[in-house]
């Protein structure tokens, strides 16, 4: 993978903690179950009214009887443990996530642990581990979710997620990526997996140098969450390809611009440079004036004079434009209306690219050559709004040259994606 890659997939994960934080826990704990143990009176006089406290949202109010229970002496194990739950819940819903953290944490390491219900068990152990994970205290993230996995059930996505952060960040990247794998296997089916775990994945395998598995993941990625910024990683990847030809990388780059994947100044004059030497000026100009436009583009240096080039160029295209469509359409060979369905993508006439490019396919000749000749009626296609028409024009290409395999394999993988709104949870 080329260093550019690697280094803003890095940057995107190393950016801060992967985890989408979001804890669910009861507005007002309970003080006793009906059957299994109690607090002692001293300490259910002093919660009850912080659980009312806490039923009427004030937080603040019922922090302050908390802090006088746990001034209270003489406290059983139960008695602490149910006081830190009415401590961690009522930091949680006031965003406090240290105080709630340690607040889980001795619950979770409690021996009044073992006199609650299993349910509660595992709703504590799990709490435990998201918080501790949240705080950047790995390890303890790491032993609350061995032991929440160790009750047994089915399998928590978010748990695992969680966990897989905590190994990550500890360096353990083994680890790491066997229980994202874990986590994907246990994702129902049509949910998406957790956006943080997979860029846990991708960042684990390229510190792994598992870089085939890491493009793979990335992947995944943009079929659920759609991110600019690993669609250009994966394009920049693409377009790497030893051999590829100008045509090639066009037709790569253009998903780009459907997929708004983030671009450069740099970004800007090579598409605009690969679309000049293809011989597709309109095209070219119009990249360069996004790039102008967008600020990222400098109209100076050697960049200038490409520029000007497209723009003349362009000039001349519009004018000859009407005159090459007649001598295409009157063509007993499909090669000009190949070129002018190429052409017609450049000046953004996607239905005329249609209408062109399946006359060149319906005419054929030596010289069209059908892989292009679908990449662009699929292109085409896909900016009409007509993606099952796109899916059956980018599935009928069939080759072996690896830039236009690379081309059909991206697109494809466009119109496959799922986009999520929210994560697995």
């Amino acid at each position: 993978m080329n260093k550019r890659f690697v280094r803003a997939a890095l940057m995107a994960c190393l950016m801060g903690s992967a985890t989408m934080f979001a804890v669910t826990v009861p507005l007002t704990p309970a003080i006793a179950k009906s059957s299994g143990p109690s607090v002692t009176a001293p300490v259910a006089k002093i919660l009850k009214p912080a659980a009312d406290k806490m039923q009427a949202n004030d937080f603040a109010g019922a922090m302050e009887l908390i802090k006088q229970a746990q001034a209270l002496p003489d406290q059983t194990p139960f008695d602490t443990y149910k006081i830190n739950e009415f401590l961690g819940n009522a930091a949680i819903h006031e965003n406090d996530y240290a105080t709630a953290a340690t607040a889980y944490g001795a619950m979770a390491d409690s021996p009044a642990l073992e006199m609650v219900t299993p349910e509660e068990k595992a709703s504590t152990l799990r709490v435990a581990a998201l918080l501790a994970t949240n705080q950047k205290n790995y390890a303890a993230g790491i032993k609350y979710a061995k032991a929440f996995i160790a009750l047994g059930g089915a399998p928590d996505p978010k748990v695992l997620a969680t966990m897989s952060e905590a190994y990550y960040y500890s360096q353990d990247y083994a680890n790491a990526i066997a229980t994202v794998n874990q986590m994907l296997a246990a994702t129902p089916a049509g949910s998406a997996p957790d956006h943080g775990a997979l860029e846990i994945l991708f960042s684990a395998q390229l510190k792994s140098n598992q870089q085939d598995a890491a493009l793979k993941s990335l992947e995944t990625l943009v079929t659920y969450y759609n991110d600019p910024d690993n669609w250009g990683q994966i394009i920049d990847f693409a377009v790497g390809v030893k051999g590829i030809t100008n045509i090639e990388a066009l037709h790569i780059y253009r998903l780009r611009e459907v997929v708004k994947a983030t671009a450069s100044g740099d970004d800007y004059q090579i598409m605009g440079g690969v679309a000049l030497q293809a011989n597709y000026p309109v095209e070219a100009d119009a990249i360069f004036q996004k790039g102008l436009s967008s600020g990222k583009l400098q109209n100076s240096g050697n960049v200038a004079s490409q520029i000007a080039s497209a723009r003349t160029r362009a000039a001349a295209d519009r004018k000859s434009l009407d005159s090459f469509a007649a001598i295409a359409e009157k063509s007993p060979s499909g090669e000009f209306d190949l070129k002018l369905a190429e052409t017609y993508y450049g000046y953004g006439r996607y239905a005329d690219a249609v209408t062109a490019v399946r006359r060149a396919i319906k005419k054929g000749g030596a010289k069209v050559d059908m892989t292009e000749a679908n990449m662009v009626l699929g292109e085409a296609l896909v900016q009409t709004g007509d993606t099952a028409g796109a899916t059956a024009a980018f599935n009928a290409v069939s080759t072996t040259v690896p830039g236009w395999a690379k081309a059909q394999h991206l697109w494809l993988l466009y119109l496959g994606n799922k986009y999520a709104t929210t994560p697995q949870q």
